[in-house]
């Protein structure tokens, strides 16, 4: 695998990759006669335990100094405290088809309403595949079905008529070079449950052209989401960028693991968490 299709599957910038190569001694790939690495099987499956591990807050200072055997045992542990075992969860993640699956989805949907499905069932499940993903007990294809199906739902619901709270609209987007995009859409989901209408773009956009789209559509604001694979400092700065750029009519906020560290700045709501959106929604549109 070479070093762009590792980063692509794994999640983890290839300027990332060769820093941790140079500082850390990992990972150490094979190379071409002309030079290009290679990475193996069992150091994208390695990489996946340093992400995860990442995403629970260690730092690769720490990581790096751990035995695989170390590392993999520090996540389980992780992973025993984060996620209570769930046997209809595992029995949907690695065992039904695709139209059992979608039918599940609906079911749990129907019998908990919006709000709840997305706290008490999509949470969940998501950490049941993500777990079973960097234990490598669920294929990358299988988290894609199963990540794909619960979008496709979420999506459905943006799509349906609520009453809103003085026709209020927030534009929702991710920036060029942001990919993970499901955090973004469960959150524009949960306004949509508050009233708010969502507007909800598929593809990233560059961050100069935000402002004039945010005036063409006449929404009250735009809201972003960073994940771990985007950096903080980077995040911060088009953060400001955008907020310069923006009228001051215009709400701004933004979310996900990039801006957790508690980025602060003149007239930006910072949501750490999905269920800080009912208060968001008080504050900034009531």
């Amino acid at each position: 695998m070479t070093i762009q299709q590792l980063s692509k599957e794994i999640g983890i910038g290839i300027d990332t990759l060769r820093i941790w190569e140079r500082r850390y001694g990992y990972p150490i790939p094979t190379r071409s006669a002309r030079g290009h690495r290679s990475y193996s099987g069992d150091q994208v499956s390695e990489l996946r335990i340093v992400k995860k591990l990442q995403s629970l807050g260690y730092r690769p200072g720490k990581i790096f100094t751990l035995s695989s055997a170390e590392r993999r045992e520090l996540l389980m542990a992780a992973a025993e405290q984060e996620l209570t075992p769930n046997l209809a969860l595992q029995s949907l993640t690695k065992e039904f088809s695709p139209g059992q699956i979608d039918e599940e989805l609906r079911e749990q949907l129907q019998q908990l309403g919006l709000i709840s499905f997305i706290h008490q069932y999509a949470l969940p499940l998501l950490k049941a595949l993500d777990q079973g993903w960097t234990e490598g007990s669920i294929s990358i294809a299988r988290e894609h079905l199963i990540s794909d199906r619960l979008e496709q739902l979420l999506r459905e619901q943006l799509a349906t008529e609520r009453p809103t709270k003085n026709q209020k609209q927030l534009l929702f987007l991710t920036l060029s070079g942001e990919r993970h995009k499901l955090g973004l859409l469960l959150a524009a989901a949960l306004f949509h449950a508050e009233g708010i209408n969502c507007i909800l773009l598929n593809q990233e956009l560059p961050l100069s052209e935000v402002p004039q789209l945010a005036s063409d559509l006449e929404v009250d604001g735009v809201a972003l989401s960073f994940s771990f694979h985007y950096s903080t400092r980077q995040a911060k700065n088009d953060l400001a960028t955008l907020r310069n750029q923006l009228g001051p009519q215009f709400k701004l906020i933004a979310g996900g693991q990039a801006v957790q560290g508690g980025i602060q700045m003149q007239n930006l709501t910072i949501c750490t968490t999905l269920e800080q959106i009912p208060e968001v929604c008080r504050k900034l549109f009531v």
